[in-house]
């Protein structure tokens, strides 16, 4: 599996995601966005970041434009910034036993 998504990675940063991916994605978060603000808790958390990393809490309803600014170009950017094929971490589940 390791060996697929570094493939997955490398594609991403060489040909960066279709715009179809790009829209779907795009809307998905929208519509979460939507989800999210009708609920306390997601205010609550954001509200606590925008204070403790001293944010304009009007940053919060700007969440759109962030989404609408996201493109095929940025997120293959982002993906050779944030994914160097040099630098992982692998980790491995070892289920625990339970007798003693």
């Amino acid at each position: 599996m390791t060996d697929r998504i570094m493939q997955e990675i490398k594609r991403l940063q060489d040909e960066g995601p279709s715009a179809d991916l790009t829209s779907r994605a795009k809307e998905g978060a929208r519509r979460g966005y939507e989800t999210a603000l009708k609920q306390n808790g997601y205010w609550l958390r954001r509200l606590t970041t925008v204070q403790v990393l001293d944010q304009n809490p009007e940053e919060i309803l700007r969440r759109n434009e962030r989404i609408d600014a996201v493109t095929p170009a940025s997120l293959q950017a982002a993906f050779k910034q944030y994914f160097p094929m040099n630098r992982f971490t692998e980790a491995v589940l070892v289920p625990m036993t339970t007798g003693h």
